[in-house]
């Protein structure tokens, strides 16, 4: 005779094999109006030189490839370390693991993978770097910043609220075996509130 699986055996079981949501929240910010968020860290731009160090630190970028589709990165180092890394791109927004990906407008640039090392958490950097890259492409006609955030990302909420940003819309991803939906749900533009 079989064992009968307990209640809380199924109950944890089944949310992550049969049923998943994925929820983000997207922000944006006019980049003229953007405040400066100082760190203390030298910022730059990534240049294909910066592949190993970005690789050794952040191992699931593929930094050679987002480069080649004409993506920036942005780099802030502190100690002659690798501290953090923010990505923009001018053509697309998109989070591949919930499928979700939009073109962008001529005016926008699109903010992703902005991770800081553990170590150095704490210090400012994440909103620092977005508001330097922001302001770089203010010459290139993007007046607009946009990103996504997990909605229960508390740090990088924080961070957003820093440098202006204020909601546009929440993007849920529904998964139930094997079927995915998609929707979004408009926001009134507010302040962040954590």
């Amino acid at each position: 005779m079989a064992a009968a699986l307990n209640d809380n055996a199924i109950t944890r079981w089944m949310p992550g094999i049969l049923w998943s949501e994925t929820v983000h929240r997207f922000f944006s910010s006019s980049i003229p109006s953007m405040p400066a968020s100082p760190a203390d860290a030298e910022f730059r731009a990534g240049t294909p030189d910066d592949a190993a160090a970005v690789t050794a630190v952040f191992p699931h970028v593929p930094f050679e490839q987002r480069l080649a589709l004409g993506d920036l990165c942005w780099l802030a180092f502190i100690g002659g370390r690798l501290a953090h890394q923010t990505w923009t791109s001018s053509t697309r927004a998109f989070i591949p693991q919930v499928r979700y990906e939009r073109r962008l407008a001529p005016d926008e640039v699109y903010f992703y993978d902005c991770v800081t090392v553990p170590d150095f958490r704490g210090r400012g950097l994440y909103p620092a770097a977005v508001a330097l890259a922001a302001r770089r492409h203010l010459p290139l006609g993007r007046t607009r910043a946009v990103l996504g955030i997990l909605r229960n990302n508390t740090p990088s909420l924080r961070g957003a609220a820093k440098v202006g940003f204020v909601p546009e819309f929440d993007h849920f991803f529904r998964k139930c075996l094997g079927l995915c939906w998609q929707r979004e749900v408009r926001l009134p533009p507010r302040p962040i509130s954590i």
